[in-house]
């Protein structure tokens, strides 16, 4: 158990009663954990390898130099930080998941296709999972289960209604995990802003739902129809890129003057053809890297479709005669 390798300091973050058994009553190796945790292994280096580090050259340059570029080359920098992170980040995992598959230990997932979340909220069910339900255990219950805080929750029932009687004392305990949670990515006022910006997205979130669902009901939207879903999407995905522009910035002042640039700048400078080609050729890239991205965020968001519908790729290749397994792969 001493000498198990797979896990990295970013997680999966494995609680005891998670892999201890799995660890002291190890199996030998067999055929489809090699096979699989091989492909899981090679799926997260295309991810990392593939696209992260091909797009890792342009945010370097684009958040260094953001003041010789225009608002949609900064709002380019921001996606491609954006995508560069989730795909180094969750490479990672499937690296190291991969790995410990193949001595038959199962840890627990980090990712669950965060991209197709409804909410910030749900995003951040979907993304680091290891380290959101590490800070829900041991700090968001233990503040809003205190006895002190029970009695708040209590009065603030009474007073103001049972949706925000509890939210009031809830949003002290997420404000917690969400200062804890920018501090755990480092002590700049960038990390401690980027909490404070879920936190605020988070609580107003949970704050309207009501309103938002009376509207719904009152102008007969469909909550659930394709494009309602789609929209959703759609907005949490540009509210997390905002709060990753803060995350990556060289602090928190470069972070607002790239976010006012971007935001000021943006519809001006589209299509801007010249910056585009500026930064290709300062970091040694052409159009056929830009392709090869393309090509294979294709790929991967193709198989995360598949997985959010709850099939597994993996499962169904394995069903497949062997020429059609090795050309997919």
């Amino acid at each position: 158990a001493s000498g198990f390798f797979p896990q990295i300091v970013e997680g999966p973050i494995c609680r005891y009663s998670q892999t201890a058994e799995q660890l002291w009553n190890a199996a030998p190796v067999k055929y489809e954990n090699l096979t699989f945790g091989l492909q899981r292994f090679l799926f997260g280096m295309l991810k990392k390898l593939v696209i992260a580090d091909r797009l890792s050259p342009i945010v370097i340059e684009i958040f260094d130099k953001y003041n010789e570029y225009s608002g949609a080359i900064i709002a380019l920098g921001a996606v491609s930080y954006t995508i560069q992170l989730y795909m180094d980040f969750s490479g990672s995992m499937d690296a190291v998941i991969g790995i410990a598959q193949i001595f038959g230990i199962r840890m627990p997932e980090n990712f669950e296709r965060p991209f197709f979340s409804r909410s910030i909220s749900e995003f951040w069910k979907r993304w680091h999972i290891t380290l959101g339900t590490w800070l829900k255990d041991y700090l968001f219950y233990p503040i809003v289960t205190a006895g002190k805080m029970k009695k708040l929750t209590a009065s603030a029932r009474k007073k103001i209604g049972n949706h925000f009687g509890p939210l009031l004392a809830g949003s002290i305990a997420l404000f917690c995990v969400w200062i804890c949670n920018g501090l755990w990515h480092g002590s700049g006022w960038n990390y401690i802003f980027f909490g404070m910006y879920h936190f605020v997205l988070i609580l107003s979130g949970s704050a309207i739902t009501p309103a938002v669902n009376k509207i719904n009901n009152q102008l007969h939207i469909n909550a659930d129809s394709f494009l309602y879903r789609l929209m959703q999407m759609v907005r949490t995905s540009v509210l997390v890129v905002i709060g990753e522009l803060f995350f990556r910035a060289n602090g928190l002042r470069n972070g607002f003057a790239m976010f006012g640039k971007m935001v000021t700048g943006l519809l001006p400078s589209l299509p801007d053809k010249q910056g585009l080609i500026n930064v290709l050729i300062r970091t040694g890239r052409n159009s056929q890297d830009l392709i090869i991205v393309a090509v294979t965020l294709a790929a991967v968001f193709a198989v995360s479709v598949l997985n959010e519908k709850r099939i597994s790729v993996r499962d169904e290749l394995a069903k497949r005669k062997i020429l059609i397994r090795w050309a997919v792969f």
